[in-house]
């Protein structure tokens, strides 16, 4: 692609910041606006109501493995075509999951849709083709907190529309987004990744690049420690609704008002790094974030080891929470830094890298819960002075 082609100033744009924090958020969206229904959806086809689980799994399993394929194709034929096909096959896949006439056929759909949910890997790929450094990471703390507010209102955006219409009205929702986001595509967004290269659509490409990036601290330390504080959070995605409602008596329904402080804490941590980048370099403010984040796994076990109030025990939550949206968009921008041409590529190895942590922190706190309040300030302990030790390991290595 020409340079005149690209579009180096499209971050700087309003309406862009939001479409590209709109398809960052576009598989937490996907997830979170079905989860109210999981029940309903599984009582209208007339199958277990445990099965409607497979609506979330089915669909984060493929996302997981589409990931991949997403960056490596936007490096090889350029973002904007990888993004506009991405949003064909999701847009298409929703109105396969609206229309569907079995429960079989709807968790095709949700396989399809997870498949080609490539949006928010081609998203980080783009904040990194048209800056670095401060200004990238400026610009994901903005894509973090948009996402953030994306899942505080999907979970009440998916309540809403049982309540007014039926179950199919989740899937029109989403594939009316997925339109909007496909025109916005066409008509506005120009192509950042500089030339195609169709030769690195290949396995010796994949096999080379995950080797030199697998050998680059400057790659791997934000990566794992970001994996860490991610791995921390998904402990409350896994149990904290259940864990709220066993320990503290609160009901599903006004677990949504406690995720709505969390969800306010994390956008806090990332818009209060967005401020501090103006004068401050990203190196040094990721080290004082993943100190706090040190401080509240500390704060976390000491949580575990009394027997808090239900306040307490959400604030220590919401201290965490904050901390993971002050390391999230920092890792990331540092992790993309040393990415040279092949961000897409390195974006996608760090989600899959990411998704699979998650995995382990939601799995370590189910297998926690014991009835107590413990498994999620445990599992936050665990998984925050891991992120701190990775960074230590890493200094201490410089020091040799």
């Amino acid at each position: 692609m020409a340079e005149d082609d690209t579009d180096k100033h499209a971050f700087q744009r309003g309406d862009a910041l939001i479409f590209f924090g709109g398809i960052t958020a576009l598989t937490a969206i996907s997830i979170d606006i079905v989860l109210p229904a999981t029940g309903v959806i599984a009582r209208a086809f007339g199958v277990k109501e445990s099965l409607g689980a497979l609506l979330v799994g089915s669909y984060f399993l493929a996302y997981a493995a589409g990931m991949m394929f997403w960056g490596l194709f936007s490096d090889a034929y350029g973002r904007r075509l990888a993004l506009i096909l991405s949003l064909i096959g999701f847009t298409a896949s929703s109105l396969l999951c609206a229309l569907a006439p079995s429960f079989e056929i709807l968790i095709l759909g949700r396989v399809l849709q997870g498949l080609t949910g490539g949006a928010p890997v081609i998203a980080r790929a783009m904040v990194r083709d048209v800056s670095s450094g401060n200004e990238a990471a400026r610009i994901l703390t903005v894509l973090t907190a948009i996402l953030t507010v994306a899942t505080l209102i999907a979970p009440v955006l998916g309540s809403g529309l049982l309540v007014l219409f039926e179950w199919r009205a989740i899937f029109w929702a989403l594939t009316l987004l997925g339109l909007v986001f496909l025109a916005y595509t066409v008509l506005v967004i120009k192509e950042t990744g500089g030339e195609r290269r169709p030769d690195r659509f290949s396995w010796s490409f994949v096999s080379s690049s995950s080797r030199k990036l697998f050998s680059l601290p400057a790659y791997m330390v934000p990566t794992i420690f970001g994996s860490f504080a991610f791995a921390g959070y998904a402990a409350i995605l896994s149990v904290g609704a259940v864990l709220t409602e066993n320990v503290y008596d609160v009901s599903p329904q006004a677990f949504g008002s406690l995720f709505a402080l969390a969800a306010l804490a994390n956008t806090c941590g990332a818009l209060s790094v967005r401020q501090m980048l103006k004068t401050v370099p990203l190196a040094r403010i990721t080290t004082m974030a993943v100190a706090l984040l040190g401080l509240s796994a500390a704060v976390s076990l000491v949580s575990a080891l009394t027997t808090p109030t239900l306040p307490l025990f959400w604030a220590v939550v919401c201290l965490y929470v904050f901390c993971f949206g002050m390391v999230y968009p920092t890792s990331v921008a540092l992790a993309l830094e040393p990415a040279d041409e092949m961000p897409g590529f390195a974006s996608s190895l760090m989600s899959t890298i990411q998704t699979a942590m998650g995995a382990g922190g939601a799995a370590l706190a189910t297998v926690l819960f014991d009835g107590s309040h413990r498994a999620i300030p445990i599992t936050m302990a665990i998984f925050g002075l891991l992120a701190v030790g990775t960074l230590l390991l890493k200094r201490r290595a410089l020091q040799v």
